[in-house]
Parts: structure tokens; sequence; C-alpha cells
């Protein structure tokens, strides 16, 4: 009866604690069903096959991660995440029955009630570390791109880890579960699993630090850029200023003689089209003079001047200073980034083509507006938010 009840309620916990890692309760109904199908074949994998069983749980769940996900990262370390909450949290437990209420392993495999107790502080435990281990991953979202390239070594030390608390698990098991064999296990488990958190923080540390320089050198460039677009810009008045004068002096003698047939001829034919230059989008740039926040300023800059030299015409409104935006710039920039790309790249298709963007002010919030061209009809909006859709083909939304 005991070992029924154990291992459905840890095959649960261990489902839900990787549901909640990969926030995919959003197809609740098929979940639970999930949940308790596994849970309930559970005792019969433990009976026949033993503590070993736990590796069937863990693929159906890194398949049905994928399945939802398509994040290999996220669906591998999420399950095997869950089993270190789960082996921690049961020695844990242990850990307190004993140092609490002086009660043993043995008496807490042959009395229900005491396993009850014992299954009380395992789920507390549990949900405790899956908090915080939810929370971590929260902040290491922001770092994903970067964490592909230690993808490799994510896994081996995450895999080594899991591997090294069962085989431990199964020499003990031989030897037989005393009070004694699970304390000295447990201090053993809290000793690596600190060591892992160490070395995990150690690697954000090098990832955050990599990050930063990626950004600011990005940064670079986008300014650079921007730089040179104005330096563009203002040779181009200077070069104007300099004729100026010229112009005007080359249009006095059709005013002396009132030739003004002559002049309008000569006006459309050679003046205009010096002024031409002053209409360009180049000077449409100067709306991010408001915008105060480097980073998306040099977004806009990159894409602004992706979109003028293919002919786009393109125009930025920003008529209140932007300083401050409650969102993590690194983020925004990223979305920012594919709104723009997606509208360069629906406008490159049609001549004459444009593109609007805007930075409304309301009271405590900033609305970005970006508006182009498009062909075709517009697709439903409540797609647009579904995992996986896009107008380009499947999976890439």
């Amino acid at each position: 009866m005991i070992t029924i009840i154990g291992s459905f309620v840890q095959i649960a916990t261990l489902c839900l604690n990787n549901f909640f890692f990969v926030n995919g309760f959003d197809h609740a109904k098929e979940r639970f069903y999930f949940v308790l199908i596994l849970s309930c074949l559970a005792p019969v994998l433990f009976v026949y096959i033993g503590i070993i069983g736990i590796v069937i749980p863990v693929l159906l769940l890194i398949y049905s991660n994928y399945r939802y996900k398509k994040d290999p990262i996220v669906s591998i370390t999420a399950p095997l995440f869950a089993v270190m909450i789960l082996v921690i949290s049961d020695h844990l437990s242990f850990l307190a029955d004993s140092f609490l209420f002086n009660i043993s392993v043995e008496m807490v495999n042959a009395q229900l009630s005491y396993y009850s107790l014992h299954l009380l502080f395992f789920l507390l435990f549990s949900a405790l570390l899956s908090l915080i281990t939810h929370l971590v991953i929260r902040k290491l979202k922001h770092f994903v791109p970067v964490f592909k390239h230690y993808f490799l070594f994510l896994m081996s030390l995450t895999v080594l880890t899991v591997l090294f608390f069962y085989i431990n698990i199964l020499v003990s098991n031989r030897s037989g579960f005393s009070s004694e064999v699970v304390q000295f296990n447990s201090y053993i488990f809290l000793a690596y699993f600190a060591l892992f958190i160490t070395i995990l923080g150690l690697l954000l540390s090098s990832v955050i630090k990599e990050m930063k320089v990626k950004n600011k050198q990005e940064e670079y460039k986008q300014l650079r850029m921007y730089s040179e677009n104005l330096e563009e810009m203002y040779g181009e008045l200077q070069k104007f200023r300099h004729d100026y004068i010229n112009i005007l002096s080359s249009m006095s003698e059709y005013i002396r003689t009132k030739d003004i047939e002559g002049l309008e001829i000569y006006f459309n034919e050679k003046v205009m089209p010096t002024g031409q230059g002053i209409k360009k989008n180049h000077y449409k740039l100067g709306a991010l003079k408001n915008v105060k926040v480097t980073e998306v300023k040099g977004t806009l800059v990159s894409k602004l001047i992706k979109a003028q030299d293919l002919g786009i015409d393109i125009a930025l409104e920003a008529t209140e200073p932007v300083d401050h935006i409650q969102m993590d710039y690194i983020r925004l920039c990223r979305c920012l980034g594919i709104i723009l790309d997606n509208a360069i790249e629906e406008a490159e298709q049609f001549e004459g083509s444009s593109i609007h963007i805007a930075f409304i002010k309301k009271q405590n919030t900033l609305l970005i507006v970006v508006a182009n061209t498009i062909g075709g009809e517009i697709p439903k909006l409540y797609k647009v938010f579904q995992q996986g859709y896009s107008t380009k083909g499947e999976n890439r939304g």
C-alpha cells in the first residue's frame, strides 16, 4: 500500500514540477490526463522495474515537452531538474522525520501514518524547491540564446548529477535503506547539489558577462551607423548651404531682366532637383532625438537605415522624450527588431511602400506602433498568438 501511494505521489509531483518549469499548463485537460495515467502506471513500473523505472516517465516528459515547446534545451532540462528536486525533497523529508520527530526510515516504510507525515514534508520541500527553480529559470530565459552554446556542457552536468543520485540510491538499496545510510546519502546529495548549483552559478555569471559584451558591441555598431548617417546628412546640408548663394545669384539675372518664364523653367529643372536632397528619408531620423534609451535607439537606427537602403519610405514619430521603458531592454530590442524585420520584408515587395513607427506615451505606459504596407488579407489577430503560427509557413511563429 505504501509503495503504491508513494510511487503515485512522486510521479505526479515529478510531472507537475516539469510542467511548472516549462509553463505547460496551457493544455490543462490534456496535461491532467497525462499526469493521471502516468501516475497510475507508476506502481507497476516501480514493482516490476524498480527505481530505474523513473527513466520511462522522464523520457515521456521530454517527448511531451518537445511536442508543445519545440525547444530541446527546455524539453530535456525541465524533467531532469524535476528528478533532482524529487530526490533532494525525498531525502530532506527523511532528515526532517529523523530530527524533528525521531522517526526512522524503517518506521516510515512500515506505518502508513508515519509515511503520510513523510509525504507531507516531501510535498512541502518539493513545492519550495520548485518555486525557487522556477524563479531561476525565469531569470535565465533572457540568456537562452547564449546558453545554447553551452547546451552540451549543461546537459552533461545535469545528466551526471542525476546518474550520481540514482547510482548511489541503487547501491544503498542493495545494502539496505537504514536510517544511517539515508542520512549519509542525504548529506552527500546536498553537498553534490550545492556543487551543482555553484557550477551553474559560475556558468551563469560567465554567460551574463558574455551577453553584456555582445550587447555593448552591438550597441557600438548601431551607434556607429547612426553617427555615419548623421555625418552624411551634415555633409549634404553643408553642400546645399555652399550652393545656396550660387543658386540665388544664378536666379538674380532672370529677376533683373524680368524673364519670369525662363526663371520658372530654370527653377523647375535646376533648383528643385537640388532641393530634393533635403526631403530624403535620411532627415526623418530627426525624431530619434526623443528616444533616450540607447539600446532601443541603436535598434531603430539599424532598421531605419536598412529600410532606407531598400528604398522604403519610413517615418518615425516620437513627440515626447522616451527616457525609460518598463521592460527588459534586451527582450524589447529582440521583439522590436523581429517586428521591424518582418515589416521591412513585407514592404520590400511593393513599390512605393511605407513603414510608420510611433512611440506614444499614455500616463505610465508606452505604446509602440509599427504599421507597414502589406499584400493580401490580414490574418486573424488571435492566430498571431498561437504557438508556431506564421503566415510564412508552419512552426515559424
